[in-house]
């Protein structure tokens, strides 16, 4: 390659700025230096073993620690407004159950999915040299956004005629679907927060979302409180507080990039209406996110079944599996956060053609996961009775989650691998193939087995429902991990370059 065309192609980095090792840098350039640099004659030269997994290792840390306060502090939006309705009745609280199930399921994970393809797109364009792909991926995830939110927000509305139809108790359906109509106002926000923060992540940024969330979750809980008690709105002021906290959250990010992170302006190129309405490229963009959704659709539905299924065990059985189920999604932000990342990274990678680095990477990421996956589950069991007495005074209720502590701290294990699985696949624009295999073992094998360990012969109750799931679990980590080493990487790299080109 031509010196010309190398400098242009990684930006125009400035060869009198060198680090410790001597990797080019620039105001410009990622957080780290690339586990590969590029030669005199254009060949990626690799950086020796050590150093490069070193590196690797570094730089996954500094991209999954934000990541991490991120995830974990917008989970918290949901844990306030559940702690505020919980002081307001039993009913209050069952009701911003059942609306927070149903935001989650139809709605937010849909974002988040669709969201997801981004962290595939945006980073490969990245990686790839073209820089105001970035911009244009996240104009068109806009606009889709948009269009999606249309029947959403109609079933957001319309709730109050068919949660009546599901709930039998007509009082609690009622107060749920206000709850949810209320709720809609926040709805844009949360989608424009999740597109919008992909815009920075893709080039190393992942710090402005966490400082963004640290601010916002202060004021989320304080509207939330408010609305709800100093103003007696009750559920609905909880939910109005919510959503007028997380429509701060895209104002704020916005903000930031215009004045504050300028230096990412280089990946927008300006607004471009006619690549943005571009429908007919939209197909990479739309089965990318058709797919992710898919995934955390499908992963959030066979809880919620399971969940359904643990109620013919008795109120107590329920009350313990709402602990254990409440702790197991808060241990797997870690895991999701590092996958993000992982996402990003291998992107990158993808994006730059460096498929050797990209395979020891992976190597990598495998023992990262191993090993958050233990950590995870060990802190659970170590500390599972302090735990069970944060969520009940019932002592019952607190025996019966203690006592499937085991079953849930070794799921985290297989849980933490199946998320790096998952971030390796969308780096590879491959989440199609998680979500078959996903939807295929959940509800072909996981979940019935699961539902006949808890209530069939073997009587094993709430272990059999995390045996069940988990040995589904087990079969997903070897299907994706044969899929990845069977595949050929290098198609992927050529399906980059030939999306790039074309501007999809």
């Amino acid at each position: 390659m031509p010196s010309s065309e190398r400098r242009r192609r990684e930006g125009h980095q400035d060869s009198h700025s060198h680090s410790h090792d001597g990797v080019l840098h620039d105001e410009t350039s990622p957080l780290l230096p690339r586990i590969s640099e590029v030669s005199e004659n254009g060949t990626a030269k690799s950086l020796t073993d050590v150093h490069s997994l070193l590196a690797e290792a570094k730089l996954l840390c500094q991209y999954s620690l934000p990541l991490i306060a991120t995830y974990l502090l917008q989970y918290s939006f949901t844990v306030i407004t559940t702690i505020v309705a919980g002081r307001l009745g039993a009913e209050e609280l069952a009701a911003s159950s059942l609306g927070l199930t149903t935001i989650n399921i139809i709605g937010f994970t849909i974002f988040e999915g669709m969201a997801t393809a981004l962290d595939t797109l945006c980073a490969q364009a990245y990686g790839s040299g073209r820089y105001t792909g970035v911009g244009m991926h996240i104009q068109r995830m806009i606009v889709f956004m948009s269009i999606v939110m249309i029947p959403v927000g109609a079933i957001w509305l319309c709730s109050h005629w068919i949660l009546p139809l599901l709930v039998p108790q007509r009082s609690l359906a009622l107060k749920a679907a206000s709850f949810l109509r209320v709720s809609l106002v926040g709805l844009p926000g949360y989608a424009f927060f999740e597109a919008g923060k992909r815009f920075l992540q893709a080039q190393g940024e992942f710090a402005p979302g966490m400082v963004i969330l640290i601010i916002c979750a202060p004021v989320n809980a304080f509207l939330s409180w408010y609305f709800a008690v100093k103003l007696d709105m009750g559920l609905d002021g909880a939910a109005f507080g919510q959503a007028l906290a997380n429509n701060l959250r895209p104002a704020l990010l916005l903000l930031y990039v215009v004045f504050i992170g300028k230096k990412s302006h280089r990946c927008w190129g300006g607004w471009d209406s006619r690549a943005a309405f571009a429908f007919r490229e939209w197909g990479p963009m739309v089965r990318l996110s058709v797919a992710s959704t898919a995934v955390n659709l499908a992963e959030w539905l066979a809880f919620e079944i399971l969940m359904v299924s643990t109620s013919y065990l008795g109120t107590r059985h329920l009350a313990a599996q709402t602990v254990l189920n409440t702790l197991s999604i808060v241990t797997w932000h870690i895991p999701f956060s590092i996958s993000v990342a992982v996402t990003t990274r291998f992107g990158h990678l993808v994006g730059a053609g460096a498929l050797k680095e990209a395979r020891r990477a992976a190597i990598l990421y495998t023992g990262v996961f191993t090993v958050v996956g233990i950590l995870d589950g060990a802190f659970l069991y170590v500390l599972r009775n302090p735990l069970a007495d944060m969520f009940s005074d019932d002592s019952t209720v607190r025996d019966l989650a203690t006592g499937s502590m085991v079953a849930v701290a070794c799921f985290q294990v297989i849980d933490s691998i199946i998320c790096g699985t998952n971030g390796v696949l969308r780096g590879l624009a491959k989440q199609s193939v998680a979500a078959w295999v996903v939807l295929a073992v959940n509800y072909l094998a996981a979940v019935p087995f699961a539902i006949w360990l808890e209530l069939g012969s073997p009587d094993l109750k709430l272990d059999g429902l995390w045996i069940g799931l988990g040995s589904g679990m087990v079969i997903i980590a070897i299907i994706e991990c044969v899929y990845m080493k069977w595949i050929s990487w290098q198609d992927c790299v050529n399906d980059v370059k030939e999306r790039e080109d074309d501007g999809t």
